[in-house]
């Protein structure tokens, strides 16, 4: 055997030792990551056992209502009162009726201007009762009387504006924020402002001068963030309609658990002024202001109010032909950070991919795209790339800048200016930050792998989250299950939540629906039929009429 063939024997040899090593590798990866998963599948079983032992001998559900009024859309509201049928004072002192039962129980409203918007309405009715108002005054102003909610660090004139930190309390807002000023425009009455977490960061609703907002379902469960309080007023029937804001999920989390709608519009149309520290002039950012709604026919109409300049872009008025829209899904984004889905909602989605599979020409087609599985890195670096985003600042009202490893301190010490979720934050700041060029490549690559497959005819169905809304605090316990929602905001895609019912223990089922830039239409549209095809939003509460 001549030296060349001896070397080429040893480089097969080689070449089938490093082979068997991978495969060896692999399995016993293969088999940890089982181990894992299944370890943390019952670590999750055992929380709820946990939590609910504590917990569940304490739950209260919001009373029956008497009117029924506060179950109609804002659509509805508009229309009755445009013909007469209804005084805007009495849609007016019945939600106001409706907040003052159910407020004591949740917490969601925490400041409030009952006695001017009373005062709005009784003006309005006189208007329109002397013929001051006209239908073209209607036509101009979509939501005539109608009354509406806005979250506490979002800036309405003369209520709270603390984002739930000491620094700022007992501070009002001189001024409506910009989206405020537009549904005032748009003829709605303001009745008051919703309870958030502390600077809007985290996914459950509490900080440390207004406590925590409740769920309407059960008492004993999440409301989401960080427009949790809207969710919460909403679902109870203590507001047709509210404004949300989304950087990491926050309309949509508290959408999906409080069982109402929310939509995250395409990013950069709608003015931010007003909303936080925002002034309105920042370029490109993730947050964008969206509605929140318990039907799905008042989201375009809400919509087209903050779009205001910006309306056209979207094409809103443009119907959208089902027979030629493309469905695709992601029932399992690889996200090792994200909790193992329950059958319950495992079935949940199941079931809208049946239907589309049952109506549709083109059926739904099961997609995977490289680098969903970073869902939660890519959003931690665009966080960081917000226009002058400081958390340890902005925590102070901007005064100065905290020490985390003090505060973290602090805490431990029951020094507790910051909420638990304020000092997670800070935990998470002192973590390595993501390599910015692999994570602002990861974004680019699964961006153009999104755009490319839905283009402007498709729509992507995706989880909410692993079950429905779980028992407070145990967040803290499951940080990362929030990636299901935060990775849209790292995309700057629109997406609708969608609620789909509820659950065999009576608490909110849902789905996620994404589309392309400026095709909110679509993932509207779909939201529109599924609310056909299985009823949307339950209401927490009967209604009793007199």
């Amino acid at each position: 055997m001549t030296e060349f063939s001896m070397e080429y024997d040893e480089k097969i040899k080689q070449k089938k030792l490093k082979k068997r090593e991978a495969k060896v590798c692999n399995i016993i990866k293969g088999f940890l990551l089982s181990m894992f998963f299944w370890l943390r599948y019952y670590f999750d079983m055992f929380i709820d056992k946990l939590f609910g032992i504590f917990s569940e001998s304490k739950k209260q559900r919001v009373c029956s209502a008497d009117n029924p009024i506060i179950l109609d859309s804002a659509t509805t509201i508009a229309k009755k009162i445009r013909k007469r049928e209804v005084k805007v004072e009495e849609v007016v002192k019945a939600f106001i009726g409706r907040i003052r039962e159910v407020n004591p129980i949740l917490n969601a409203v925490v400041d409030n201007r009952f006695k001017e918007a009373i005062e709005e309405a009784k003006k309005i009715d006189k208007q329109i009762e002397i013929g001051e108002i006209t239908d073209l005054d209607f036509q101009e102003k979509p939501f005539l009387g109608v009354p509406f909610t806005s979250k506490e660090s979002t800036a309405a004139e003369g209520l709270s504006y603390t984002f739930g930190i000491f620094a700022r309390k007992d501070r009002k807002a001189k001024e409506d924020a910009e989206i405020v000023r537009l549904m005032k425009n748009a003829g709605g009455i303001l009745l008051g402002v919703t309870n958030i977490p502390q600077l809007n960061m985290w996914q459950e609703t509490m900080n440390p001068i207004y406590g925590l907002t409740r769920n309407p379902y059960n008492t004993t469960r999440n409301v989401g963030g960080s427009s949790g309080g809207e969710g919460s007023i909403i679902a109870a029937g203590g507001s047709p309609i509210g404004l949300g804001t989304d950087i990491g999920g926050s309309l949509r989390i508290p959408a999906f658990m409080c069982g109402i709608y929310g939509h995250k519009p395409t990013c950069n149309l709608i003015n931010t002024r007003g909303m936080t520290f925002r002034t309105g002039k920042e370029k490109d950012t993730m947050v964008v202001p969206g509605p929140m709604t318990r039907y799905a026919e008042d989201i375009i109409p809400l919509l087209k109010v903050l779009l205001d300049d910006n309306v056209s872009k979207l094409n809103l008025e443009k119907p959208v032909d089902f027979e030629s829209i493309n469905v695709y899904y992601i029932d399992d984004p690889q996200d090792p950070t994200i909790s193992a889905m329950r059958q319950e909602m495992k079935d949940c989605f199941k079931k809208v991919v049946d239907f589309f599979e049952e109506t549709l020409p083109q059926k739904p087609r099961r997609v995977e795209f490289k680098g969903t599985q970073y869902g939660g890195k890519l959003w931690r670096y665009s966080m960081g790339q917000e226009p002058n985003a400081n958390f340890v600042r902005d925590l102070t009202d901007r005064q100065t800048e905290l020490n985390p490893i003090v505060e973290i301190a602090k805490y431990a010490c029951f020094n507790r200016d910051f909420s638990l979720s304020s000092i997670f934050n800070m935990v998470n700041k002192l973590l390595p930050a993501e390599k910015e060029e692999w994570a602002a490549a990861e974004i680019k690559t699964l961006r153009r792998q999104i755009l490319d497959k839905l283009g402007d005819d498709g729509v992507l169905l995706y989880p909410s989250a692993p079950w429905p809304a779980s028992y407070h605090y145990t967040a803290f316990l499951r940080p990362w299950n929030f990636n299901l929602f935060a990775i849209w905001n790292a995309m700057k895609l629109p997406v609708t939540q969608v609620p789909l019912g509820l659950s065999s223990e009576g608490l909110p089922l849902g789905i996620q629906v994404v589309a392309a830039p400026y095709n909110d239409r679509l993932t509207i549209a779909v939201a529109k039929r599924l609310e056909k095809q299985f009823g949307g939003y339950v209401p927490p509460f009967k209604v009793e009429e007199l």
